[in-house]
């Protein structure tokens, strides 16, 4: 699972995937601990077939949602079971976007070392590109219509096993694509076998490192969190 993630600032975003200043809202900054719920960036295509740059709620609220409290845990969908799963199904035939990042977190279960109240946790890394490029998840997007009558736009990225290279820090890892497949995630027109193919094929270098235990509390943002620990640089 994929709870926390480092978001680009829109500046960033709109340079990396030529979009101009069209979509502009200036409501991004970069967030160092993206949790769930909160409001993120998503590149979707336009009905136009242009790529527009949308704040989208974490946390998928499918379209046929009744109750009005969201599902929870909807954040990250198992790419194993999407297809067939009702919680995403529809998402992802039609209605796929991405969510640019610049890294993530994970939580390595088999490394256990003692919080300031001397209780002990799972060691956090920092999980990014090689190259320091900005990355993009494959998400879903859907939009719900709340009792209220209030719409929201949500999203959920999709998960796979980790790669070689980074099981040993944990055996999840978000879909990754590489700049050449991400028009295609996007493309309206694209079928299951293709949807497979692409999440089989997703994952450029990525490399991680231990990160300090700050980002065990969702209120700390700020660069030092992805600082590698002494020893990891």
């Amino acid at each position: 699972m994929c709870g926390r993630y480092v978001t680009p600032e829109e500046a960033e975003i709109e340079r990396y995937w030529h979009i101009g200043s069209r979509n502009a809202g200036r409501w991004i900054r970069r967030g160092f601990n993206v949790a769930p719920t909160t409001l993120v960036p998503i590149l979707r295509e336009s009905v136009g077939g242009q790529l527009e740059l949308l704040p989208a709620r974490w946390g998928l609220i499918p379209f046929w949602w009744k109750e009005e409290t969201p599902p929870r845990f909807s954040f990250n969908a198992r790419s194993e079971e999407a297809a067939s799963k009702p919680m995403w199904r529809q998402a992802l035939h039609s209605t796929r976007c991405l969510m640019p990042a610049v890294g993530w977190y994970e939580w390595n279960e088999r490394e256990s070392v003692r919080n300031p109240a001397g209780r002990l946790v799972h060691q956090p890394y920092y999980i990014h590109p090689a190259d320091d490029e900005l990355l993009a998840f494959a998400g879903l997007w859907s939009v719900w219509q709340s009792p209220s009558g209030e719409e929201v736009l949500s999203c959920a990225m999709l998960t796979r096993a980790a790669t070689p290279a980074l099981e040993a820090i944990h055996t999840r890892m978000p879909v990754v694509l590489g700049r050449e497949q991400q028009d295609a995630w996007l493309a309206p027109q694209l079928s299951p076998k293709e949807v497979a193919a692409l999440v089989d094929k997703a994952g450029p270098a990525l490399v991680g490192h231990r990160v300090s235990l700050l980002v065990n509390r969702q209120e700390n943002d700020g660069v030092e969190l992805i600082e590698p620990l002494p020893g990891d640089k």
